[in-house]
């Protein structure tokens, strides 16, 4: 069963071109993941669809869940025992809402068709609790190595997943396509589904460290999964006038009866923003409210 991704345009990669006309990285995560699947497989990877010795039923849970939004990744280590296959295979669930994330390992028995029931309740992976059917789970960081997909998340990413596990250890995996093969090398961190792209070696271990404190780059931001692209560009907008980098500090407000779709509305603790999306220029306008 295929992921269901576009196919990329022909050539031997889309990231180095891209470096050139510095294509925006603000606004790029993608906007219908509604929570994620990752499976250990040490490789190799197809292009599209699953290994032929992926197990029959992690195989049939992803594609089931796939139907839900939910994103399947296949992971691995950054070692040579990882990508041996070597222990057994992990596998992790994460979703949530804004300001409750969560990751789960769980037993990859968990995956059969009958035990997998849980996970295909409506709203298990938007609910902003862990649906305790694994072990809660510390942050996870994704790094695209999807060589067979864009030679450039091979060239670009492995790099960088080999700098950011010296640093972090255990939390790093590579893993398949994660969108945006223009932007490699691209990083993910779980559960937060924080975007980053264009990264080096060195610099991808600083970006990392300030996410996982809860402060972002950016110059390397492109979103966070989920949200409207439209969204997350207003977003970035608004951080960059206000010059905020706290991960946590700016939120995404309904929008009012009446608003327009070029309108976006955040929140910043008791002050109110309007962002204009419109034109090359964005206009934020704040007023501070009493009460929250």
């Amino acid at each position: 069963m295929p992921f269901p991704f576009p196919r990329p345009g022909p050539g031997l990669g889309c990231a180095a071109p891209c470096l050139e006309p510095a294509e925006p990285l603000c606004g790029t995560a993608p906007t219908a993941t509604a929570g994620w699947l990752l499976i250990e497989h040490a490789g190799p990877w197809p292009a599209y669809g699953y290994p032929p010795d992926l197990p029959e039923h992690l195989a049939a849970a992803a594609d089931r869940l796939l139907r839900l939004g939910v994103r399947p990744q296949l992971i691995r280590r950054t070692d040579r025992a990882g990508r041996r296959g070597d222990g057994v295979r992990a596998v992790f669930i994460s979703g949530g809402t804004d300001g409750h994330r969560w990751v789960e390992r769980v037993d990859p028995a968990l995956l059969t068709i009958r035990q997998a029931d849980p996970l295909l309740r409506p709203g298990t992976f938007s609910a902003p609790r862990t649906p305790g059917l694994g072990r809660p789970h510390g942050p996870l960081l994704l790094v695209c190595t999807h060589g067979s997909r864009e030679v450039c998340c091979a060239r670009y990413g492995r790099p960088v997943a080999l700098a950011l596990a010296e640093r972090f250890g255990p939390a790093v995996w590579e893993t398949t396509h994660v969108g945006g093969d223009e932007f490699a090398a691209n990083l993910v961190l779980l559960p937060r589904g924080v975007y980053f792209g264009r990264l080096g070696p060195e610099h991808a271990v600083r970006v990392a460290e300030g996410a996982l404190a809860g402060e972002l780059d950016l110059e390397t931001y492109r979103g966070v999964a989920g949200r409207a692209a439209a969204s997350q560009g207003a977003e970035w907008q608004l951080r960059r006038a206000l010059d905020e980098t706290r991960l946590d500090a700016i939120r995404a407000l309904p929008p009012r009866v009446g608003d327009p779709g070029w309108l976006h509305r955040f929140a910043r603790g008791h002050e109110r923003y309007s962002v204009d999306e419109r034109g090359a220029a964005v206009e934020a306008t704040a007023a501070v409210m009493n009460g929250g």
